[in-house]
């Protein structure tokens, strides 16, 4: 799937490569689920590459969490994980998709490093993690990283993302979404590459941030509000969230949260601040 014909890949519109281009994006036809491939030359060294597209909760914002539920090592120096990931739905209008995959990391005879992954089989997943009512089991066909390290310190870097989303578990008129592999090349694929590529530039020190701000503190606080508007809109019972009720028209709903706790001021009686927290108000339209 990263460098042969396993899948019909057709170059995504507007991602054609140039000399001001980040990467070559393409994304499947006709085949099983949806898929989408990106291809760059990333100025990290392979280890570091493979270190960060692994934890992958710490570039992609619609996952919730990824979860090592099994771990083992073979003699070659490969590792075998059992993997629980979940993803945020981006709607009020759908559930949550949740995986569990075996993920293999290993190095290859000419010095590239593969990280493969794909989920395992029901009865299998039933053994680590049961499903539950609130999430979507989903499938990961075949995935992962290929990382060819370059002369230079830099690598280029192979990115393969393959779904099958469950679209028949949403309403009709939401399926083009769970279908759509332009859509799943933007929200995971692309958004990979671009994070490898900026994290790259962070270190050599291309990216400049005014104020005397890190780049690493604005994207910790920018990571903190994605996932606290994710949360909002999914609400999550483990999180805290309570379904108060909804109008029944125009299907808003209304949430509470009474355990988002914030730190009151001197100025806030105790009557006051035993009452923080969260009330939210959600809606989605087409």
């Amino acid at each position: 799937k990263a460098t042969g014909t396993a899948v019909d890949w057709i170059q995504l519109l507007g991602m054609k490569p140039g000399p001001d281009s980040f990467g070559i994006v393409a994304i499947s036809h006709g085949c099983d689920g949806i898929a989408a491939r990106a291809l760059g030359l990333v100025a990290l060294e392979a280890s570091r590459i493979v270190e960060v597209l692994k934890d992958k909760s710490s570039w992609l914002w619609d996952c919730r969490r990824s979860d090592v539920i099994h771990i083992s090592s073979s003699e070659n120096g490969s590792t075998m994980e059992i993997m629980h990931t979940q993803l945020y739905a981006p709607t009020t209008l759908a559930p949550p998709r949740d995986f569990c995959t075996l993920r293999l990391t290993t190095s290859l005879e000419d010095g590239n490093l593969v990280v493969c992954e794909r989920s395992i089989s029901d009865s299998e997943c039933l053994s680590y993690v049961p499903s539950t009512q609130y999430f979507v089991r989903a499938e990961m066909l075949t995935s992962g990283y290929l990382v060819r390290p370059c002369e230079g310190g830099s690598c280029i870097v192979h990115i393969i993302d393959h779904l099958d989303l469950k679209p028949s578990s949403v309403s009709e008129v939401l399926r083009p979404l769970y279908r759509s592999s332009s859509l799943l090349a933007q929200r995971m694929t692309v958004k990979a590459l671009r994070f490898l590529k900026h994290l790259a530039q962070e270190e050599i020190g291309e990216i400049v941030v005014g104020g005397g701000q890190q780049p690493s503190v604005l994207r910790s606080l920018s990571r903190r509000m994605a996932r606290g508007f994710n949360d909002a809109v999914n609400g999550f019972p483990d999180d805290g969230w309570c379904t108060l009720g909804g109008d029944g028209l125009d299907n808003v709903t209304v949430s509470c949260n009474a355990t988002i706790n914030f730190c009151p001021s001197k100025f806030q009686s105790d009557r006051l601040s035993s009452l923080a927290g969260v009330l939210c108000a959600k809606a989605s339209m087409l």
